[in-house]
């Protein structure tokens, strides 16, 4: 093994996921931000450095990105997305911390002391195999789980962490409330690694026009959505998460 292979092993990492572009740009633009913005000495010791990785929808790309890291040790896993609300209260660009996350209350403490504006909640997040998009299937979903919102790769990554034995933190953003309705069209507008088809959505939107308007309103609440999350990985990394 050569000095710079071993410099890399010996080295520890905070992994971030992301589903979908949108949301790997916002949370590279909160890394970046700290990169530049924090000095070395003032960083958490719990990590050398953060990759942040997109893992696709229902994280169909994990296969992928997980051996860049197999022989690399690993501080802490994060996954940061948007998500649909189940809850009745939530609104656009409101930020939930998976119950499951390690050191979860402590986090939101120190996310809701530094900010006087959007609060965080730690409630639970359900993991759905397919989209959950109707009012009707959100609100019979809020009564079978009373989850707080509705995701679709939390649980994958958080069986990573265990795997690793490392902390576990997801953080989401409502992208579309409980009251909204989702076409399931929309995830085929978009490939593993999360960028548009434009074919696919043109052809989609010249045999179904009505879909214009939802996905005019979708992508302005993911556009809130995503600004509010870049902020909370900003503020989650100044936390010193994971703790030590």
């Amino acid at each position: 093994m050569n000095m710079q292979t071993q410099t890399i092993c010996d080295s520890k990492v905070l992994l971030m996921f992301a589903a979908l572009k949108p949301e790997t740009e916002a949370v590279q633009t909160a890394v970046d931000r700290w990169t530049h913005d924090c000095p070395s000495i003032a960083r958490s010791g719990s990590y050398d450095n953060i990759k942040v990785e997109c893992i696709g929808m229902r994280g169909t790309r994990l296969r992928e990105v997980l051996p860049r890291y197999a022989h690399q040790r690993v501080a802490g896993v994060i996954v940061a997305g948007v998500a649909g609300a189940l809850a009745p209260e939530l609104a656009i660009g409101d930020l939930i911390i998976d119950t499951n996350s390690t050191d979860a209350d402590r986090v939101a403490e120190f996310m809701n002391a530094m900010s006087s504006q959007r609060r965080v909640r730690v409630g639970p997040i359900h993991t759905a195999k397919e989209l959950v998009g109707s009012a009707r299937a959100k609100k019979q979903l809020y009564k079978e789980t009373n989850a707080l919102a509705v995701d679709m790769e939390n649980i994958y990554t958080r069986q990573l962490a265990e795997r690793r034995k490392v902390p576990w933190l997801g953080i989401r953003a409502i992208s579309d409330t409980a009251f909204e309705n989702i076409s399931s069209k929309v995830v085929h507008f978009v490939d593993g690694s999360g960028t548009v088809r434009p074919w696919d959505l043109t052809l989609s939107l010249a045999r179904k026009p009505m879909l214009i308007p939802q996905l005019i309103r979708l992508g302005r609440n993911t556009q809130s959505a995503t600004r509010h999350l870049s902020d909370a990985i900003g503020a989650v990394i100044r936390s010193g998460w994971p703790f030590q």
